[in-house]
């Protein structure tokens, strides 16, 4: 059985409508029974991990120079960003929201946010922004901060002849859905999956983004969002580099999914800006300098209307 999600933002509002959280956020969900500390520490082939921090309620991603990057909608729960558990203010008057580059009928603003911190005593990579977008098929690893999932999966028997939908909890396996309930527990956790749409999508402001499904039986590392991940990173490796691809904006829920952003259901979708297309303001900001923009353009450097269709056949 195969469903369509719809998206949900992952922000102020969408944990609200999935109810209060329990404490702090903790880790993205992965398709592994009892994962327990599975993917908290970083992967063997790192793209980033010491990189990505927490700010308020989700996180964000420090790339050079003093300067994070996060989702616009994150800023507001936290005034700086936590890495290695220090914390560093955000310095005044850098905060910008970045825009949609007057594309034509979208909004002027979208939802990333970039700051500047004072680094007296931070020693971390600089991270490169792809130039392109992943490609439809092509493996990402996200790393995010949401809620931590509970030990065994869930089960749930669906009736989607009804408006709205049914969900019936069960113990049966053989039911036509299962995912995860999350806690309140708080970690970082990696997880990879693939890349299988592109278009822009609307929350509140226009993002241009890229989009995965949460698939079962795929892998033990098979990842989805839930509430929490919100300005989390999202890395792919072209060239045999690791590129920073997305920030984490949205999830994709089944319609009247029980515990809403709380929960991860297989075939619920993760949706995150496309930072290629937001690539030439990121340098802009970070490099300002017309002469060493250039040359780190030329080095290859660090470089959303109406929802997309997922055109994903139901089957």
């Amino acid at each position: 059985m195969r469903f369509r999600a719809s998206w949900l933002w992952i922000a102020v509002m969408a944990m609200a409508s999935a109810g209060p959280l329990a404490g702090s956020v903790g880790a993205i969900v992965i398709d592994r029974i009892n994962a327990g500390s599975a993917n908290m520490s970083a992967p063997s082939d790192d793209p980033g991990w010491n990189n990505v921090g927490a700010i308020g309620f989700g996180g964000g991603i420090y790339i050079g120079y003093g300067w994070v990057l996060t989702a616009n909608h994150v800023v507001g729960s936290g005034d700086g960003i936590t890495l290695g558990g220090v914390k560093y203010a955000m310095l005044p008057g850098t905060g910008r929201q970045l825009t949609n580059a007057a594309a034509a009928g979208k909004s002027a603003s979208t939802d990333l946010y970039m700051f500047q911190i004072a680094t007296p005593s931070l020693s971390l990579p600089f991270i490169h922004v792809a130039s392109t977008a992943p490609a439809n098929g092509e493996s990402v690893t996200m790393i995010g901060r949401g809620r931590l999932q509970q030990a065994n999966p869930t089960f749930w028997d669906i009736n989607d002849s009804s408006n709205p939908w049914i969900w019936t909890e069960t113990t049966e396996a053989l039911a036509n859905e299962a995912g995860f309930k999350t806690d309140g527990t708080n970690s970082m956790r990696w997880g990879t999956n693939a890349i299988d749409d592109r278009g822009w999508f609307n929350v509140g402001v226009d993002v241009l983004g890229i989009g995965t499904t949460f698939d079962p039986y795929v892998s033990n590392n098979e990842a989805q969002v839930v509430s929490g991940d919100s300005g989390g990173a999202v890395f792919v490796k072209q060239a045999g580099a690791w590129n920073l691809a997305g920030i984490i904006i949205a999830q994709g829920l089944l319609p009247n999914q029980p515990g809403g952003t709380s929960t991860a259901a297989f075939y619920n979708t993760s949706y995150f800006a496309d930072l290629s297309y937001y690539r030439p303001q990121i340098v802009a900001i970070v490099v300002p300098e017309p002469a060493a923009m250039t040359q780190l353009l030329a080095a290859g450097g660090i470089g959303l209307g109406v929802w997309w269709c997922r055109r994903r056949r139901a089957g």
